[in-house]
């Protein structure tokens, strides 16, 4: 058939083969198909997987004329499906003790377990997340959470730790699904709300992190420990179902595609470029630092004098988190939507300094300091990330996942470098020492803050103006800055990089370089968003031309 083609395009003067007729589209009479012909031979149970993940329910198709709104409970599905694919990192964390007895190994090397799949998740992050640029998203979702879901089962029954380690780092790779649904919340969610959204999703992953542990070494305290795994495998496959049932069919933010590599290269050149991006990793960098060095060196005051507690009452420390995560969403919509997002992170930061201080120095008498310091690093830390979340997601419309890609990577880098930091200055001076460096850690994020303005176009300054609202007049500001950058990046062919850090306001309308390239139509677009609402996530003249994109 393919070759038919060809040679009609080429045009072929050579008489052509009788056709069969078509048959009548309005004949409702069944077609029957002769599976002994080679060329309509059965699909084989690959391809019938393949077709059901592929396949869209009419419900999620995208149609360009009445786009599928975000509303709550697709909100609260992204934050289910978050939580319990981020806990796949962390059931092995209370339970490596049992993994070191199964294979036969030390405790010191059952400590790699965790490692590969910190591992696997920062590679995931690197070279998987910025695919959420190209492709779309529904595809790409459940794509790999099946594939998560089916090499989990190899966990479930590995009786080797070599294909255990393997398999770990193999899943910890494609469980960066909530990394994918945090920009698609942020392009999604209206800009006075997209701060209360991205907060629903972000306490998701702080629920699963703490449901993780918490799970795993309640149920492996009366069962054995392959059980927590086949509940993680049962989960992965009860989020696919959710998902492939509700999750609407998103356009690829891209839709002619971008050279993988080129997408790789565009992360750092977006980070050089944009000011705003720069203090929001930075910023991300340092609290990192003091969150994981806290649950790092708490767990070595706590088994100490005076204190000796169980590891049981230890563990329960974590639930500390769950009041910062009920409040995280209340906090969003009254505050961080209503306010510039560098006052939320400055607010946070404050709650940081306050309870690291008061945890510090009381925290070798009284065990009510450590217990405050928990919650009020778990609410400012979140409360931050949220609102330089709601910023930087703003940047570049078509480059939100590599955004989040770069911000992601610092948090993760602070993690590492204060776990390591934690226990190294905890052996050498103890807790008041660990507990002075984040508090160090912490008023340089602040100086971070300090030194840029929410509405300065430069690296450093207060241009702009001191207001701590959001002015609507600013949406207009941006839309300019965007379609000014989009123009320069269209000529030198780099990716988009130009600044339009006006944090906290929606740039998803404004063309970039990719639009530029179509034809030089970014004024025509700039002048129509000018007259769309901030209330609404994507322009219509942004929706038509991923018109093409739908299903069919």
């Amino acid at each position: 058939m393919l070759f038919g083609l060809a040679m009609a395009a080429s045009g072929d003067s050579k008489p052509k083969p009788q056709q069969p007729p078509i048959p009548d589209s309005s004949d409702s009479s069944p077609v029957t198909v002769d599976y002994k012909d080679e060329s309509c031979a059965p699909p084989t149970r690959w391809q019938r997987v393949l077709d059901l993940i592929l396949y869209t329910p009419k419900r999620c198709r995208y149609d360009p004329t009445n786009p599928p709104r975000f509303s709550l409970p697709l909100n609260l599905l992204f934050g289910f499906a978050g939580a319990f694919t981020v806990a796949n990192l962390y059931y092995s964390h209370p339970i490596l003790h049992l993994l070191a007895g199964e294979f036969g190994i030390s405790n010191e090397r059952a400590s790699l377990i965790p490692t590969l799949a910190q591992a696997g998740y920062a590679s995931g992050l690197l070279f998987l997340c910025p695919l959420g640029d190209v492709f779309p998203r529904r595809l790409y979702v459940l794509s790999l959470v099946f594939f998560t879901a089916t090499v989990w089962l190899g966990l479930c029954l590995s009786n080797s730790f070599a294909i255990f380690c393997f398999l770990t780092f193999l899943t910890s790779l494609t469980t960066v699904t909530p990394q994918l649904m945090l920009p698609l919340v942020g392009e999604l969610a209206p800009p006075h709300r997209r701060a209360t959204a991205l907060s629903i999703v972000v306490s998701g992953l702080m629920m699963g992190l703490l449901l993780a542990r918490l799970l795993s070494g309640a149920v492996t305290n009366y069962t054995p420990w392959r059980t927590i795994y086949w509940i993680a495998f049962g989960l992965q496959y009860l989020i696919f179902a959710l998902l492939w049932l509700f999750m609407p069919d998103y356009p690829s933010t891209n839709p002619a595609g971008i050279n993988y590599f080129r997408i790789l290269w565009s992360i750092l050149t977006i980070f050089i470029h944009h000011p705003l991006l720069v203090q929001a990793c930075l910023i991300a960098f340092c609290t990192s630092i003091t969150f994981t060095s806290f649950w790092t060196t708490l767990t070595f005051l706590l088994s100490s004098p005076p204190y000796e507690y169980s590891t049981l009452v230890i563990g329960l420390f974590a639930l500390i988190g769950i009041a910062s995560m009920l409040l995280g969403p209340l906090y969003s919509r009254h505050v961080t939507d209503r306010f510039i997002p560098l006052f939320s992170v400055v607010l946070g930061l404050s709650i940081c300094i306050t309870g690291t201080v008061i945890g510090t120095y009381t925290g070798s008498f009284s065990v009510g300091g450590p217990v405050f310091q928990a919650f009020a690093l778990d609410f400012g830390i979140q409360t931050s990330q949220i609102a330089n979340r709601s910023a930087i997601y703003g940047i570049l419309p078509q480059a939100r996942n590599r955004v989040n890609t770069a911000f992601m990577l610092s948090a993760f880098c602070g993690q590492l470098t204060g776990t390591a930091l934690g226990n190294h200055i905890y052996a050498i001076g103890g807790w008041k020492s660990s507990g002075s460096t984040s508090v160090g850690f912490l008023c340089a994020a602040l100086l971070l803050c300090a030194a840029r303005g929410p509405r300065e176009q430069g690296w450093y300054g207060w241009g702009g103006g001191w207001s701590l609202r959001k002015s609507t007049d600013e949406e207009v500001i941006a839309e300019k800055q965007s379609q000014a950058g989009g123009e320069k990046d269209s000529e030198s062919g780099d990716a988009p990089g130009v600044p339009s850090d006006q944090g906290g306001r929606d740039h998803g309308h404004g063309p970039d370089a990719e639009e530029n390239r179509e034809g030089g139509q970014g004024s025509e677009s700039g002048e129509q968003v000018m007259k769309v609402s901030a209330d609404i996530d994507l322009s219509k003249t942004e929706k038509g031309r991923f018109a093409g994109m739908c299903n069919k």
